[in-house]
């Protein structure tokens, strides 16, 4: 009986070390998110605000989203979605989804079609 519980315990102890380092952020592997749908609501809002629905990819059962990040030119919306992963981890190979709402405000131009570029897909809208 002692010897199944140092076993457990020893197991646990490895376990809390191994998610512990991934966890850290030393020995995580951040990269694009592939992109599966992205939608563009006005909101009925005075002033109408623009949202951005995103659908992207978890590659495996190890995968989580990261961040989005907003960059705007003139007329053109970048948003950068990440992923992130444990370095080298022996993952499911279940491919997943997540889901994200981005509130873009209401700093645009009635009658001007913007593009934007979500990773590598792109849509417009006019506002």
């Amino acid at each position: 009986m002692t010897k199944v519980l140092l076993l457990f315990i020893a197991g646990l102890l490895s376990f809390v070390l191994i998610f512990g380092v991934a966890c850290s952020g030393t020995n995580i592997e951040i990269t694009l998110a592939p992109i599966h749908e992205v939608n563009i609501t006005l909101m009925k809002s005075y002033p109408p605000q623009v949202d951005v629905y995103i659908k992207g990819g978890l590659p495996d059962g190890c995968t989580t989203f990261n961040d989005a990040t907003v960059t705007r030119e003139g007329t053109i919306v970048n948003i950068k979605v990440t992923v992130q992963r444990p370095r080298d981890a022996m993952c499911p190979a279940i491919y997943g989804f997540f889901e994200k709402n981005i509130n873009l405000g209401s700093n645009f131009v009635a009658g001007i079609t913007y593009t934007v570029n979500v990773n590598d897909h792109t849509t417009t809208f006019t506002y």
